[in-house]
């Protein structure tokens, strides 16, 4: 009798988890993989934007823990996607599929090296992305948790396309990456900070360090990184709303730059033209350029004035003609 009545129960307990759970289980990921910058191969799963978005998807790509894989990010995925985003969650070097013998055993080594190349992970990981069908180049946003902060941290330092950041439980030295240093070098993005109660040092103190940094932590919790999913009510959602507001709306005075220089141009200009298509990045106006540490071209392109090529563009040789 009591056995009876036990499957009656546990049926309506799986059934109220599978409740719980239905907003993610019409999310399929796409695996997918490609080249890190340095040809690394990469794995990675793609969720493409929502059909019922209006317009093109902002983009975000979401980079893990240490010894953890992609599949820490299930939990936000029905949220992100709900926000309108083109989703890219992936397995960094020396993890999951993208784990060699050599790379996974300098993860556990903790080898600072092989943690510093993971922005070419990144890097390939936008040059793929922003390939893709339907997404707004000019909106772009990282989320890292752990170790995967200090990677964003120090990519977004570099790439000052990168819109905003969502940070789970940084440091300020993981894995001998300075995240202080980093964050000095991030102007005009949107930058949140979450950790419980236990971490709450290293958030305050990058805050001090950076600009239009919120930080909010959980005083009732105790979690590291993604196991605060599940753990600390609504974080999914938390970020995913923060997000949307942190990348914009559509863009409607675009203009474009090469990662490697601060000067930005408009589309379709001689200069533009010349950005290779790995280096080229997208800002959603020139005020939003400007609030980033990059300037104005003085001239379209039709005359060589100095500070206008890309680097990327080596100038042709004296001499040389024209087939």
């Amino acid at each position: 009798m009591l056995a009876t009545l036990r499957r009656p129960l546990i049926a309506l307990l799986l059934l109220g988890i599978g409740v719980w759970a239905a907003p993610a289980a019409g999310v399929e990921p796409k695996p997918v993989s490609f080249p890190a910058a340095d040809g690394m191969k990469i794995a990675a799963d793609y969720y493409a934007p929502p059909s019922t978005n209006r317009g093109d998807a902002p983009l975000v790509i979401l980079l893990h823990m240490y010894r953890s894989d992609r599949k820490a990010w299930e939990p936000l995925i029905a949220p992100l996607q709900e926000a309108g985003f083109a989703i890219l969650a992936l397995d960094l070097r020396g993890h999951g599929e993208s784990a060699t013998t050599e790379t996974r055993d300098a993860v556990v080594k903790r080898d600072a090296a092989t943690f510093k190349k993971m922005q070419a992970d990144v890097r390939g990981a936008y040059d793929w992305l922003a390939a893709q069908e339907h997404v707004d180049r000019a909106r772009f946003a990282l989320v890292g948790a752990s170790v995967g902060c200090s990677i964003a941290l120090r990519y977004a330092a570099q790439d000052r396309s990168v819109d905003a950041l969502v940070c789970l439980s940084p440091g300020l030295n993981y894995m001998e990456l300075d995240s202080t240093g980093d964050m000095r070098q991030i102007t005009g993005r949107k930058i949140l900070m979450l950790a419980t109660a236990d971490e709450r040092d290293a958030p305050y103190t990058l805050k001090q360090r950076g600009q239009s940094v919120e930080t909010h932590i959980y005083d009732d919790q105790k979690a590291h990184g993604t196991q605060m999913f599940g753990v600390v009510a609504g974080i999914e959602k938390e970020i995913a709303t923060f997000l949307k507001s942190g990348v914009g709306g559509s863009a409607t005075t675009l203009v474009v730059g090469s990662i490697e220089k601060n000067i930005y141009h408009q589309p379709g200009s001689e200069w533009a033209k010349q950005i290779s298509p790995t280096n080229l990045r997208y800002y959603s106006s020139p005020a939003e350029a400007e609030a980033r540490g990059l300037r104005g071209a003085k001239t379209p392109g039709k005359t060589n004035e100095p500070g206008d090529r890309p680097r990327d563009t080596p100038p042709r040789r004296s001499g040389s003609k024209r087939k």
